[in-house]
């Protein structure tokens, strides 16, 4: 650590100083003090002082930096706070700028913009997001804390901590140039302020420490005036003055007064002088005011301040005097005060300068203080005044060793302290720590107007009423169940006598408040108040990650202090917090934020003993340690649970803690460990919380990620059975859980459930002192429970049921389990067991013996089992047509495909609708409304998960409705596309049909609609989630979430329809290939491409008809597998297919692109004969009726194409 008698306080206090820690009370600093009388003493202003005052930044440019006589050392670790108030929005603004003499980039410094934060620190940038927007016209205060020790650099915004950033500096650089609200660079010795990012609004408070401070601390010295840089005169250099602003209020107690003095008397011995200015300041500033410490040197005259015709003036020469003869001698005094009750920083520096600034006579004896030298400072603590200040330090900065008198110090009345020789100090001193008393206040108060914001209005009065008096509001809340500006509070007040404090609050609260805009005052007959006795907060060794603290008895209210274990010279802080429930002292936790781990790893804790009273940390520890995904050791894993098995076993577990466990479990199964060895260990450490975990009621449940556990006090008297089942779960997240004090023989809408018997009650026991508990448990993980074989496998999650102390089995009536099979079981014939897990296996396993299969489906089995333990269900997937694997493959192909059509059946859609002359013929429009039908179908498809996430049943019905009629939509047009090439090619009938492509429409979509409103109408609930609600992951469910679940209504009206459709489609696919063979072999100058282009016109036709939906249908034996992949491929491309063969390759979409979309060599020059014949083709005639004659002639012409064009293929059946 740097030798802090270089910080900038040594610019404007010309004592060097150190502090080092009170070993009898940490939260105390002892200053080792050094005395030298500066050469250069500030001038200025009767105060120098900043304090509620505010920099104002706005234009005209006011800019401010740091003065020359404030030079900031070097520092290992530090803290800096500034208070800002924005006025313009602009997109970035400076806070401050700390910058190395001759050096472009910033050594430290803050930077903010509307939803973002820029830390700078040894020339490094750090990004921070801003969790809300920094609102204008309103004060925010930021805080920097950082130390070479932690390599933490912590930013703070209005008190929350926003960051925790790592950093590789060892030391900040010093002797730098800062400014506030503004960026400068050094040109040529000229300060250069950049603009752009200026602070267009007020700063105030700038500050800065050198150590770290803890977040507690930031909070409590928020009134406390940093030691290398303070918020005063003598730091700053401004180019305007700052501006009162009576909003800037900080009120503190302990104080540093720093000035020469001049006392006039006869030769006293040097113990006198303390007297003298003790008595000096009693007089002045009578009770309000107490003295905790005072310091005396003598300054030598050719150090002595040259003043300007008062007293100070002249300098005085040594010479001697006789005993009579009055002499006058100049003193450097530091006095440490304390203001009772707590005030204004800049009040109580404007009343001491004042009353300072006053000649004082008395006895003889006159004493002054030089006005320009006085420097008041709010300070965090006293100094420890029971040590002497040190002589022997000398100051690096300085040549001269002060002459410091030893000298006894006489501290205020309250102080602990005791005088070697009283005698010296007259006041008596006590050995008593002041303490406070507490009060219950409940109160309905009264306002004259209508207030929106009651509650900071009424904290706000209770603050401006009690606060002068000594008083401090403690957890305020409103209660308007009682009255509509009712409230409940407690009261910390710096007085021993209960009565008079009683009725002083009484008094206050019901005197009329009055103030411009309203009047408020407790009503007199509404008003209750009671002292309360909170105790203390008791003696507590705590185990933590960051070592062993005892942290001592402390008061309410009030901060207990230890030093880091691991690093001794950081702080460790704990607040003794008054409850605003119980009206107790009790203990908030530690803040640690300095201190260094003393156990890093889990290994480390085998180190550590488990106690019935460390029991709490220890868990606290390990689940710091064991997070969510954590990869874990065989041998940490074995730690974990040794450790928790001890904290189970040393005494009852409370239900918190018993909470903690069931995390830390769920933790552990979504960990990256091998769980299959531990099974036994895991289970057994599950069932041990649950049986020795006190709880309130009857009953009492714990839920987290993957695991639940519900416990239940049993009246044997009134045992009617027991149902227990989890009603909802997705994956990673808490189950929704259920329970039935009855027997349900078969639960409804379980994912899993267990049902008890009443013959349960025989194995109750039958003294009175034994009261029955039975525990449930469901569990998740499938890693835990390790597969017998490659062939059986398990398809269910895990629920289980015991009783306490007691082992049952062989029961009369069997307990019934139903449980939801992870994947839908496709093959009926597929084995199905029920099973249970066999402890006394080695290692554990599954068991089937006292258990069979009751009944079961594709969705889920019903077991009934004699005895109580961990259930699932077993499948025989050797038998399966198809693997787990091959299905979650399968799935992520069709999302892919679907997402892939999706984009190029929207890209085909925009280039037809777009461009006029390609859909102006009746196969484009008909291919326009088979593309936004596969377009619906697969959006749908896609968003089907999602949707049946939400668990709402009509969300998932309106989700399979729409699914269904975009299924039967995308073939009625496949059908109507076969139909119209019929039309057109084959069966030719010279006759007019009026509004072709309309009728069409009502044939498209109108069946569709019609077909799935009739469904509707006669049952609603044929559609639904397999699930009926629940949500599961899509990669382990082939079939859709949201469907038909009816089978009949899915056989016709989805299987019978598309099986007709693409017998149809079959058909008219033979026929069409049969007619084009024929025109290539009846025109004698064909010039074909042979077999690469015949494929070309059978693919395409193949997708436009969608003759791949026949695969599912010849999928069986030993080519099911390959058969799905191919279907799950050709399917789901079935959109970017058409837009290839019917977009991309077609020869008039390609011009219409060069021509709208291209420009240059590559934009076809003339283009009107195309465009001629495009539209001849429909003119037709003047009559609105279309002649098929017309429509054979233009698709002839397309089949002539065909034959002669190697890049149109058969689109051109469609153009």
């Amino acid at each position: 650590m740097v030798n802090h008698s270089q910080k900038c306080a040594t610019g404007s206090d010309p004592h060097g100083q150190s502090w080092k820690m009170d070993s009898v009370r940490v939260h105390l600093f002892t200053i080792v003090w050094i005395w030298i009388a500066s050469p250069h003493i500030c001038s200025g202003s009767s105060n120098s002082s900043f304090w509620g005052k505010k920099a104002t930044l706005v234009r005209p440019p006011c800019h401010w930096q740091l003065s020359n006589q404030c030079v900031v050392p070097e520092l290992e670790e530090l803290s800096v706070c500034v208070t800002i108030q924005r006025e313009i929005h602009t997109s970035e603004w400076t806070a401050f700028d700390y910058k190395q003499r001759g050096q472009i980039k910033t050594e430290l410094g803050l930077v903010g913009s509307e939803r973002q934060l820029t830390v700078w620190l040894f020339k490094v940038e750090h990004k921070v997001n801003l969790t809300e927007s920094l609102t204008l016209h309103h004060w925010h205060t930021f805080c920097l804390t950082w130390s070479a020790k932690s390599k933490q650099l912590r930013l703070y915004v209005n008190a929350s901590r926003l960051a925790e950033l790592p950093t590789d500096g060892s030391r900040l650089a010093g002797n730098g140039m800062l400014t506030l609200g503004v960026s400068h660079s050094m040109l040529g010795g000229v300060m250069d302020y950049e603009t752009g990012k200026e602070l267009m609004g007020n700063a105030t408070l700038f500050r800065m420490w050198g150590r770290e401070l803890g977040e507690d601390e930031l909070t409590d010295l928020r009134c406390v005036d940093g030691d290398v840089v303070s918020w005063t005169k003598r730091h700053w250099d401004p180019d305007c003055q700052p501006v009162p602003d009576s909003s800037l209020i900080c009120e503190w107690t302990k104080y540093k007064i720093d000035m020469n003095v001049s006392i006039k008397s006869k030769p006293v011995v040097t113990g006198m002088l303390k007297a003298i200015v003790q008595k000096w300041f009693e007089d002045t500033f009578h009770s309000n005011v107490s003295v905790h410490g005072i310091f005396i040197s003598s300054t030598s005259s050719s150090r002595w301040l040259q003043g300007t015709g008062d007293d100070f003036g002249e300098q005085v020469k040594e010479r001697r005097v006789s005993s009579n003869e009055r002499t006058e001698k100049r003193y450097a005094c530091l006095v440490y005060v304390e203001v009772m009750p707590k005030a204004d920083v800049l009040a109580v520096q404007e009343e001491v300068q004042k009353r300072l600034t006053l000649q004082y006579d008395h006895g003889g004896v006159v004493v002054k203080a030089h006005p320009a030298s006085i420097n008041v400072i709010s300070i965090e603590a006293f100094p420890n005044v029971t040590e002497r200040p040190s002589s022997t330090a000398d100051p690096p900065t300085l040549s001269t060793s002060p002459t410091t008198a030893e000298l006894p110090i006489c501290p205020s009345v309250s102080s602990s302290v005791t005088i070697e020789n009283p005698d010296e100090c007259n006041p008596d001193y006590s050995d008593e720590f002041r303490q406070d008393t507490f009060y219950r206040v409940h109160l309905n108060a009264s306002i004259n107007v209508t207030v929106i914001k009651s509650a900071d209005i009424i904290k706000n009065w209770l603050n401006v009423k009690l606060n002068p008096q000594s008083m401090t509001v403690l957890n305020f809340e409103m209660n308007p169940d009682l009255h509509k500006y009712g409230c409940t509070f407690q009261v910390q007040a710096n007085s021993l006598n209960i009565s008079e404090t009683t009725h002083l609050i009484y008094s206050l609260l019901t005197e009329a408040y009055i103030t411009d805009a309203m009047s408020i005052q407790a009503l007199p007959g509404h008003i209750n108040i009671s002292h309360i006795a909170p105790g203390s907060c008791p003696d507590h060794l705590q185990q933590t990650l960051y070592g062993l603290y005892d942290w001592p008895r402390t008061e309410p209210e009030d901060r207990a202090t230890l030093l880091c274990e691991k690093n001794s010279r950081d702080q460790a802080t704990r607040s003794c917090k008054l409850d605003g429930m119980t009206d107790k002292a009790m203990w908030k936790r530690p803040d640690l934020s300095l201190c260094k781990r003393t156990v890093d790893d889990i290994t480390d804790l085998d180190k550590v003993n488990v106690t019935a009273n460390n029991s709490g940390e220890i868990v606290d520890m390990i689940g710091s340690l064991v997070g969510n995904g954590t990869d874990l050791s065989d041998s940490q894993l074995d730690t974990v649970l040794d450790k928790l098995d001890d904290v189970v076993s040393v005494s009852p577990v409370p239900p918190g803690l018993a909470g903690n466990i069931v995390e830390i479990i769920s933790n552990v199964l979504h960990s990256k460990a091998d769980l299959a060895s531990f099974t036994n260990k895991i289970l057994r450490l599950t069932d041990s919380v649950g049986d020795t975990m006190n709880f309130d009621g009857e009953a009492h449940n714990i839920t987290a990620p993957s695991l639940a556990l519900q416990l239940v006090t049993i009246n044997s008297n009134h045992f009617q059975g027991l149902t227990f089942g989890v009603s909802s779960f997705t994956n990673n997240n808490s189950p929704e859980i259920f329970m039935n004090k009855t027997f349900v023989e078969k639960p409804q809408g379980a994912v899993a459930a267990i049902s008890l018997p009443v013959v349960l009650e025989n194995f109750f026991p039958r003294n009175n002192t034994a009261t029955p508990r039975i525990q449930f448990q469901f569990y998740d993980s499938a890693v835990l429970f390790k597969n017998p074989s490659d062939t059986m496998k398990l398809n269910s999650y895990v629920v289980s049921a015991s009783m306490t102390n007691v082992n049952v089995s062989n029961l009369q009536q069997p307990i019934i389990i139903t449980l939801r099979h992870l994947n839908r079981v496709q093959n009926q014939d597929q084995p199905i067991l029920c099973v249970y897990w066999d402890f006394t296996k080695n290692g554990g396993g599954w068991e089937s013996q006292g258990c069979k299969t009751e009944s079961t489906d594709g969705f889920q089995t019903t077991c009934h089992c004699d005895h109580l333990t961990h259930f699932g269900v077993l499948l025989d997937v050797s038998k399966a047509e198809i693997s787990t694997e091959d299905e979650e493959i399968l799935t992520i192909i069709s999302y892919l495909g679907c997402g892939l059509s999706s984009i190029f059946l929207g890209v085909t859609l925009v280039t037809y609708l777009a461009f006029e002359k390609l859909r102006q013929d009746y196969p484009s429009k008909i291919l326009i409304n088979l593309s936004l039908a596969l377009l619906g179908l697969n959006l749908v498809f896609l968003l089907n998960s999602w949707f049946a996430s939400f668990g709402s049943r009509g969300v998932c019905v309106s989700v399979a409705a729409i699914q269904h009629f975009f299924v039967l939509a995308s073939f009625m047009w496949m059908g109507l596309e076969a139909l119209h090439m019929y039309f057109a090619l084959v069966k030719v009938f010279n006759t007019y049909v009026p509004s072709y492509i309309l009728k069409f429409c009502v044939l498209g979509w109108g069946i569709p609609a019609v077909i799935i409103i009739l469904i509707l109408a006669i049952d609603r609930d044929v559609y639904g989630s397999s699930l009926d609600g629940e949500t599961q992951d899509p990669l382990k469910d082939s079939s859709p979430f949201c469907w038909v679940q009816n089978e009949t209504a899915f056989y016709v009206s989805v299987m019978s329809f598309i099986l007709l459709v693409l017998l149809c489609n079959i058909t008219v696919f033979g026929v069409v290939l049969v007619q084009i063979r024929r025109m290539q072999a009846n025109k004698p100058t064909s010039n074909t491409s042979g077999l690469l282009h015949d494929l070309r016109v059978v693919a395409s036709l193949t997708f436009l008809l969608g003759l791949t939906w026949i695969l599912p249908f010849f999928s069986w034996g030993p080519v099911h597998t390959p058969f799905m992949y191919l279907f799950s491929i050709l399917n789901s491309l079935q959109g970017f297919f058409i837009f290839i063969f019917h977009c991309l390759m077609k020869e008039n979409v390609q011009k219409q692109w060069r021509i709208h979309l291209c420009c240059g060599p590559l934009r076809p020059g003339d283009y009107s004969e195309w465009s001629r014949s495009m539209t001849g083709a429909v003119r037709g005639g003047h009559s609105r009726l279309v002649h098929f004659p017309s429509v054979k002639s233009e698709d002839t012409s397309s089949i002539r194409k065909i034959s002669d064009s190697s890049t149109s293929g058969v689109s051109q059946i469609n153009a």
